[in-house]
């Protein structure tokens, strides 16, 4: 796991004379990892965890320890630049808002506020000053074309949050601490962390050594992990099947009167999800997932009768058609087995941040296109090119674009880039020119992590213990380089509309101020003060039924919209991939890559041929004819890429593992020519219009190809 390994940078020694120590924290993921960064004529020397913090440095990994890659990228922006013909030239911020802000007030003012868009990738979220501002210059600019990352991973939680428990930012975290049985769908915390939309620092140690003092870790996967290797079971069903298992698992408990009959009568629309999976067939459920119904049988004992468990499902299934029905299923099996927010279960953090109080649901306009409704207020990268390629009233005309790499991390890039390409107006900001940033207008220069600092109270909701930590910037800027949040607040007032009117003088301190005063929580300088961050008591859960925001009150165990898709999903036939050549490609996370914002920048520490790899089950591969590094071509109904062979038994058959965030380019902006470039983007394969209907997620998991050999001749000339 990320502490376990040895990482650059990590031994720790006293500084020198000429050097200074800062304590901050990373802000790469929601771990936030205690950092202590060791500069040198304002420029980072070392960075290593902190120790003393009393959270989260031991989760410290190679993304933290090799941060200075992107610091110091001879790519990185220095200063706004406009383009002109194929390159760009430097510019002030000045010119860079009065003409940006110009060209957005006219194409408003010609086709209403949708003809602006805004995009936002991870990064911006982990950005105490950037987050906010963007947020408020969407409702300056009052358009309902927000798009973001969060359709490629992440909304089938906050679709199950919305219609479980009444808003889309309920966020439940494991109870690890008392759990005895422990099952994750889709996740891989050996190399990826205990993390998502939650953090467990040092989870997966925690992890082990429940397991050792007798937790029974069960992985669901199509492929034998890092995390799989050490489950007491691990069970490979083919990819977006894991529903079929968690309803067989709920079909056993309920007939076998293993259920928590308390917490049943206490929801609503339980007895409607006990007749759907009574009158489901175990056996039709075991082969559409490809497992034996005798391994889903002796799951769902295993589960139910433990004193303590929790079943999560991860990024795997959310990257799927069928990521909303896997998380939702998930939920239920908790909550009619006794396990949701009781201790070892399913837990809801609400003593300082209730966030589903604070966040309650409210219906957005759908797309103007597709009719498809925003999830967690922001649509679905999918929809992007239709929204701008499609004429008529609403076509999106301008995009502000903030720290994402859409055409690489969504579906279709190919189709993206050309709709990027008609855009009258984009706008980008972020740290290098990027593959999604080709066609930009104008490129807008944004700070490293370790040059900003500030605080975020929203980290209570989702940290497994009340802590919160500053942030402090270790080196300064660039020069003429400002914050995201200046950048954001200039463009307001140059649109004639005031950021934050209802404070005197908004900036990222007193954003967060106003939001900890309001919780009765200490002010940012009084947590500045503690350099190593401030635990604010003992975590409480358990108050989850008196959150819920849903209109009956109570948690909806049947929602409409989750049951309609079941059914759809049980009346279609189980059609496996069949014949000669035929997969269906997921990922893998490797501990030393970023996401697939910032992949180019860690290639260097990934050696080989990783990016442009394709891992096939050795069945498969001796039906097919292809052998260790054979090259290949892999095609779907979307476009097609090649890679070399990787025949492993750790993939089960049927299945193609190809890694995401590879193939982006990076571009040297003064000459409008590409700098770099490693592997190839196999999300070029996944259809754009292929989606999960309930959360807008692209089959990134599961979409079916064809691999073929290329001919051998074709491959000696470079094909």
């Amino acid at each position: 796991m990320p502490s376990a390994q040895k990482t650059p940078g990590s031994s720790a020694r006293p500084p020198s004379a000429n050097e200074q120590v800062t304590v901050t924290h990373c802000a790469i993921c929601e771990m936030g990892c205690g950092l202590k960064v060791t500069s040198r004529d304002d420029r980072v020397v070392r960075i290593e965890p902190d120790k003393q913090n009393p959270y989260s440095w031991r989760d410290f990994c190679i993304k933290a320890a090799t941060a200075t890659k992107v610091l110091d990228h001879p790519n990185r922006l220095l200063s706004p630049m406009r383009r002109v013909g194929d390159a760009y030239v430097p510019a002030t911020y000045e010119e860079a808002v009065e003409d940006i802000a110009g060209r957005l007030s006219a194409i408003q003012e010609r086709h209403g506020a949708d003809a602006v868009a805004t995009y936002h990738g991870n990064p911006i979220c982990w950005s105490y000053g950037g987050r906010p501002f963007e947020s408020e210059l969407n409702r300056v600019l009052g358009t309902s074309n927000r798009f973001n990352f969060g359709a490629i991973d992440e909304n089938s939680r906050h679709v199950v949050g919305r219609e479980m428990y009444g808003s889309e930012m309920a966020y439940l975290q494991i109870d690890l601490d008392d759990c005895d049985c422990l099952v994750l769908v889709g996740g891989n915390p050996a190399v990826s962390t205990m993390s998502w939309c939650g953090n467990i620092p040092d989870g997966w140690k925690q992890v082990l050594a429940r397991t050792a003092a007798g937790m029974d870790l069960v992985i669901i996967d199509p492929r034998r992990t890092e995390s799989a290797v050490k489950a007491k079971l691990h069970v490979a069903p083919l990819p977006e099947t894991d529903w079929a298992i968690l309803l067989g698992m709920i079909h056993v408990i309920f007939r076998e009167g293993w259920e928590h009959r308390q917490d049943c009568a206490d929801a609503e629309g339980v007895e409607r999800i006990r007749e759907i999976a009574l009158a489901s067939d175990l056996a039709d459920l075991a082969a559409r997932a490809d497992v034996d119904r005798a391994v889903i049988a002796d799951l769902a004992e295993r589960f139910a009768r433990a004193r303590t468990a929790v079943c999560v499902a991860r990024t795997g299934p959310a990257q799927g058609r069928n990521g909303a029905i896997t998380e939702w299923l998930s939920h239920v099996l908790n909550l009619i087995t006794g396990r949701t927010d009781r201790p070892g279960g399913n837990v809801y953090y609400n003593r300082h941040i209730d966030l589903i109080r604070m966040v309650p649901f409210r219906p957005g306009k759908p797309s103007r296109v597709r009719g498809q409704p925003p999830v967690a207020g922001s649509r679905s990268i999918a929809e992007l090119p239709d929204e701008i390629l499609t004429a008529g009233e609403g076509q999106v005309r301008a995009l502000i674009m903030s720290s994402g790499n859409p055409v690489v991390a969504g579906p279709d890039g190919r189709r993206l880039d050309e709709a990027l390409a008609r855009l009258e107006l984009f706008v980008v900001v972020d740290l290098v020119q990027r593959e999604s940033h080709r066609h930009a207008h104008w490129l807008i220069p944004s700070p490293h992590f370790l040059e900003r600092g500030g605080c975020n109270p929203l980290y209570l909701a989702l940290n497994s213990k009340p802590f919160i930590q500053m942030a402090r910037p270790a080196v300064r800027p660039p020069p003429g380089v400002l914050d995201d949040w200046r950048f954001y607040q200039m463009l307001g007032e140059a649109l004639g509309r005031r950021l934050f009117p209802d404070l005197d003088d908004p900036t990222p301190t007193s954003v967060a101020d106003r939001a900890l005063a309001a919780r009765g929580l200490p002010s940012a300088a009084e947590i500045d003060r503690h350099m190593h961050g401030l635990m604010l008591g003992d975590q409480a859960f358990g108050g989850l039924r008196q959150s819920v925001a849903t209109p009956s009150g109570r948690i909806e165990a049947a929602p409409p919209p989750l049951v309609d898709q079941l059914r759809q999903r049980l009346a279609e036939p189980s059609a496996p991939p069949e014949g000669e050549g035929c997969y269906q490609i997921i990922s893998r996370r490797r501990l030393q890559m970023m996401n697939s914002w910032l992949a180019d920048t860690t290639a260097q520490s990934i050696g080989g041929d990783v990016g442009t790899l394709i891992e096939i089950h050795p069945a498969d591969a001796a039906r097919d004819g292809l052998g260790q590094g054979d090259k290949v071509r892999v095609r779907s109904a979307t476009s097609e890429v090649t890679a070399k062979v990787v025949v492993s038994d750790a993939v089960r058959p049927g299945v193609a593992v190809l890694e995401q965030g590879w193939g982006s380019a990076v571009y040297d902006p003064a000459v409008g020519a590409v700098a770099s470039r490693r592997g190839i983007n196999r999300n070029q394969l996944v259809s754009n219009r292929d989606l999960d209907d309930l959360t807008g997620a692209p089959r990134l998991n599961g979409t079916r190809v064809a691999i073929s050999a290329l001919d051998p001749e074709l491959c000696e000339a470079g094909a």
